[in-house]
């Protein structure tokens, strides 16, 4: 009995041993599977975190580089080099419009302008110029502190070139900490850091602050992981590749994601510390050898759970960074995810792909009309349309607010906007609230996507279409031309010149003379703006004045002109000299001012100038615009005593019905509309009809654009009354018309 016990005793403590050794061996087996698959995921996730801190970093630079440069170029031939302090209040102006902090401009001889308005010689050593002008632009961390603050620096710098001939160096001061922001999207857990070093090894801006200054440091008094060399992280670092790297310090394993930024050798570096799971499965493998039984169990429930867990965290990660949260849908970080390996199949079936951007217009009024729930409900539609009607092979994805990226196959420009036109017009149609019907305005700009360049690049290119798209009134869409980006160009140096160009009086009145076809007398003028540059020379209006009316200095230079014009017929006047009427433009924007007739009026009433001899004249689209304000505004002016004329009628949708209703003094006829009734019978009988009928209202008639004999003699018999055109004179100086009044007789 006793051998049976003790045999049944052995066979239980083998059968208990065995499962212990089993229950060890699996713990341990596991334990080793989940910290290879937690190396591994944390892997992926350091080398993911390390790219978008190169890439933030690397963003920021070329974002810079990129003003900097424009700044270069547009400094090259600007006369604003002659003054100092224009120069000084020039470049305040360009930080202003963008993310520069301090910039300055120095010299050949070494004098240096600073935007903050201080000066000095020398700021960079003789040295550092020769450097600049060698790399045409560079990136220097410096140590001393800036005119601005006491803050280390970055110094970005580029040559300034004329006829290759360096005229000098404009260079941006900004403060590291400044950079932190291109950092501080990296915050994976409440220790996690991020870092930006030098090939030395030494920290340049780091997220939150690091407590060495020199990366290598702390490496070398760590204990490396047996995977993961010193030597190797030391040589990849020279050898500019990327890499992860793994270490102990201080008692704890970090993990260390290094990726090359593509500036001057420098390394965008996350470091993270090891996963706090590992302690739960050691404590369970603790747990396993005293409830060898209870362990097994609780290992699989333990199982279950880190993989539910770790799907859940993923798939929270992946909605968190992926996914958009009000459409479900991709957003702008999956699609960057996705286009290259989407533009790689593309070209591999050589095929050709555009990036279309899609904006919801007046989409704040929607919300506004409707609230920010249905608003909402709105967008949910569009992407539910645009994921039905893109291919498997295309991408779209909401990209802000009201805004929709899309990749689609573009087999040919024709073809694409067919396909767009379908889509629009589905987008318009198809939204509803509630059984509401909505109709939607739909704007989308194309780029084509042809050159390897950045992604943000090409996004930036679809905006600019975009925004082109928008500012032609019923234009549904608008491809990418490089003509875009010389516009923006242009358009930023007339708006950085424009208030200077005010100031020295550049802007110049030029009249042109009207003249009565019935006696061939001088009778009148017209007051145009021309502006004369002292270094460029003479500035097309139909460059400058869109500009102006978009950012609203047309009403100062309308204002500019009225009194250059009271001015002269003042003087006139006070020399005993005669005159004639002069006609003045507004802008439709002057309209929403309550007090412009009362300031003209005033200005005019100042100076001592009777408003007979002053005419208003107002475009035909600013009067079919709003024809009640129309109505309010003649009025008041008529109440001053001005004479208002109707320009350039003829050049859009004119309506006989509304003119009869305005009391317009004088009607012109647009020169575009005599010019295609010069040899159109049918539209000469059309304009010598309108002319009778204008008059009948008691309006006279000015003719613009006459250039030829047959179209005066035409004009004439049919009782048109002024001329205006080249047939007569063209556009004169003040000096010039002067001498044209002079010779007429002052009887008259």
């Amino acid at each position: 009995m006793i051998n049976y016990k003790k045999n049944e005793f052995k066979k239980t403590f083998l059968v208990i041993l065995m499962a212990v050794i089993f229950v060890a061996g699996g713990t341990v087996i596991y334990w080793w599977q989940v910290s290879h698959r937690l190396e591994q995921d944390v892997h992926v996730i350091l080398d993911a975190a390390g790219k978008e801190v190169a890439w933030n970093v690397n963003r920021v630079l070329s974002t810079q580089q990129r003003i900097l440069t424009t700044l270069a170029v547009s400094l090259k031939d600007d006369p604003v080099l002659e003054n100092m302090q224009a120069l000084a209040s020039y470049l305040n102006d360009q930080n202003g419009h963008s993310s520069l902090a301090l910039t300055g401009y120095q010299f050949p001889d070494g004098k240096t302008v600073f935007s903050n308005g201080k000066q000095q010689n020398f700021f960079l050593t003789t040295q550092m110029v020769d450097f600049i002008k060698e790399n045409n632009y560079v990136i220097v961390y410096q140590n001393t502190p800036s005119l601005a603050d006491e803050q280390k620096n970055l110094l970005l710098a580029t040559t300034v070139w004329n006829k290759k001939q360096p005229w000098g160096i404009v260079f941006a001061l900004q403060p590291i900490a400044s950079y932190q922001e291109a950092l501080s999207h990296l915050v994976l857990t409440d220790v996690s850091l991020s870092l930006v070093i030098d090939p030395q090894g030494n920290v340049i801006v780091s997220y939150p602050a690091a407590s060495e200054s020199n990366m290598f440091k702390v490496i070398n008094s760590s204990i490396p992981h047996k995977h993961f060399p010193k030597e190797e992280l030391f040589r990849n670092i020279k050898q500019g590749k990327k890499g992860i790297f793994s270490y102990f310090f201080d008692g704890k394993q970090r993990f260390l994601s290094y990726y090359p930024i593509g500036y001057n050798g420098w390394y965008a570096v996350a470091i993270l510390p090891a996963a706090s799971v590992a302690k739960d499965i050691k404590s369970m493998v603790v747990m396993s050898l005293v409830l060898c039984l209870a362990i097994i169990s609780a290992l699989g429930l333990l199982l279950m759970f880190i993989l539910h867990m770790e799907r859940k965290n993923e798939k929270a990660l992946y909605q968190l960074g992926f996914v958009d949260s009000l459409t479900g849908n991709d957003n702008l970080n999956a699609f960057r995810l996705k286009f290259p390996s989407r533009i790689a199949a593309f070209k591999a079936q050589q095929k050709s792909v555009a990036m279309v951007l899609i904006n919801l217009n007046h989409f704040k009024a929607l919300n506004t009309m409707y609230g920010f729930e249905q608003g909402d409900q709105i967008l949910v539609q569009i992407t539910t349309i645009l994921k039905q009607y893109v291919e498997p092979n295309e991408l779209c994805c909401r990209s802000g607010a009201d805004r929709f990226l899309l990749l689609m196959h573009c087999p040919s420009r024709e073809e694409l906007a067919s396909r767009l036109e379908l889509l629009i017009s589905r987008l318009e149609k198809s939204c509803q609230i509630g059984q509401e019907p909505l109709l939607l305005a739909i704007t989308c700009g194309i780029y084509l996507v042809e050159d390897e360049i950045p992604f943000y690049i090409m996004f930036d290119r679809a905006k600019l279409a975009l925004d082109t798209a928008k500012q032609h009134a019923g234009s549904r869409y608008a491809f990418y031309d490089t003509e875009y980006l010389q516009k923006i160009v242009t358009e930023k140096r007339i708006e950085s010149s424009m208030e200077t160009a005010l100031e020295e009086h550049q802007f110049k009145v030029y009249f042109q003379p009207k003249y009565s076809f019935q006696t061939g007398d001088l009778v009148g003028a017209e007051a145009l703006v021309r502006w004369i540059d002292p270094v460029k020379g003479m500035i097309r209006p139909d460059w400058f004045i869109p500009v102006f009316e978009d950012n609203g200095f047309i009403l100062k230079l309308d204002h500019y002109i009225w009194q250059k014009v009271i001015s002269f017929l003042k003087n006139r006047q006070d020399r005993g000299l005669c005159t004639v009427p002069v006609g003045v433009n507004f802008s439709r924007l002057h309209l929403n001012d309550p007090q412009f007739i009362e300031s003209i009026a005033t200005a005019a009433q100042d100076a001592g100038v009777d408003s007979k001899w002053l005419e208003v004249e107002l475009t035909e689209s600013v009067v079919f615009g709003n024809a009640e304000r129309m109505q309010q505004a003649l009025d008041g002016l008529h109440a001053k005593g001005f004479s208002v004329a109707m320009d350039d009628f003829g050049a859009g949708y004119s309506s006989l019905n509304v003119l009869k209703n305005l009391d317009f003094d004088c009607v012109k006829l647009d020169k575009e509309f005599l010019a295609r009734g010069e040899t159109n019978p049918r539209m000469r009988q059309v304009i010598s009809g309108l002319i009778k009928m204008i008059k009948k209202l008691g309006s006279k008639i000015v003719a613009e654009g006459v250039e030829t004999k047959e179209q005066a003699a035409f004009l004439r018999s049919i009782g048109c009354d002024i001329a205006q055109g080249f047939l007569y004179s063209r556009p004169l100086p003040l000096e010039e018309f002067e001498k044209k009044l002079d010779e007429k007789n002052p009887q008259n």
